[in-house]
């Protein structure tokens, strides 16, 4: 659905999905494989990991209690921004139940080190699959935030003040 929303708001809009998107591109793509480059162990995972979950934390928090007197468009684009925070959330968490797995298939066994490292390079690929759909998501959520337009869904489920116009679409909305 598209709104009469003034540049400056479509600015503030673009914001959560940019942090997100840097979230995605420093911590997922560069420092984790950075850090598993640099041989420095299950640190290596865990360091981006803190620090993405850390972003994150500040979407959820910035969506549920938007900053005081900031527009309902900007506000809804930082719930939307949360909500697609969850997709990443899924791939960590099926990347630790396969390290999880990798943990206790290899407890015991005398090539320990090699299964391990075998199977915590198969756990990164969900993880890197989630990171690719949000950093398109995010990518269309920018795009979106610019012409001042939101899915259907999130304005049934955020309907606009009074005051928000809607623009009328192609159907004449």
């Amino acid at each position: 659905m598209l709104f009469e929303i003034d540049e400056d708001t479509r600015k503030k809009a673009k914001s959560p999905h940019e942090l997100f998107i840097l979230n995605l591109l420093g911590f997922n793509l560069l420092a984790a494989p950075a850090a598993i480059a640099l041989d420095v162990g299950m640190a290596g995972l865990l360091i981006p990991l803190v620090l993405s979950l850390s972003v994150v934390s500040f979407i959820w928090i910035r969506a549920a209690k938007p900053a005081p007197n900031a527009p309902w468009f900007v506000a809804t684009h930082w719930k939307l921004a949360a909500t697609r925070t969850k997709i990443l959330l899924v791939g960590y968490a099926i990347s630790a139940a396969i390290i999880a797995f990798a943990l206790i298939v290899t407890s015991g066994s005398d090539k320990a080190e090699i299964l391990l490292v075998a199977l915590t390079r198969v756990a990164i690929v969900p993880t890197l699959l989630t990171v690719m759909i949000c950093f398109v998501l995010e990518s269309s959520g920018i795009f979106m935030a610019g012409k001042a337009e939101l899915p259907n869904g999130v304005v049934n489920q955020f309907p606009p003040p009074d005051d928000v116009v809607v623009k009328p679409g192609p159907t004449g909305v």
